[in-house]
């Protein structure tokens, strides 16, 4: 059982969200580089997949502005746009 953004690709290990409400779906990890979906609160018609560094993210937002969100809170996750995380049985 896990969960998979928009039902796709692998399962989703992390999630993160900052103070502005743009989301990143971790599905690897590698060192300091992580890949996975990212989600813009503003630009959600640009959402893609691709690497991205949450230690990157932490450093030019601030890292009291970005959080993990606990796995418990992913099912809230859908209140962005419907079917955006899906839990898989």
């Amino acid at each position: 059982m896990g969960w998979k953004v928009k039902g796709e690709g692998k399962d989703v290990l992390e999630v993160w969200e900052d103070f502005y409400g743009d989301l990143w779906f971790v599905t690897d990890k590698e060192d300091d580089v992580e890949f996975g979906y990212v989600r813009l609160y503003n630009m959600p018609e640009f959402a893609e997949w691709g690497s991205f560094s949450i230690a990157c993210i932490k450093e030019d937002i601030g890292e009291h502005k970005i959080w993990m969100v606990d796995k418990k809170n992913w099912c809230n996750i859908n209140t962005y746009e419907d079917g955006l995380l899906v839990k898989v049985e």
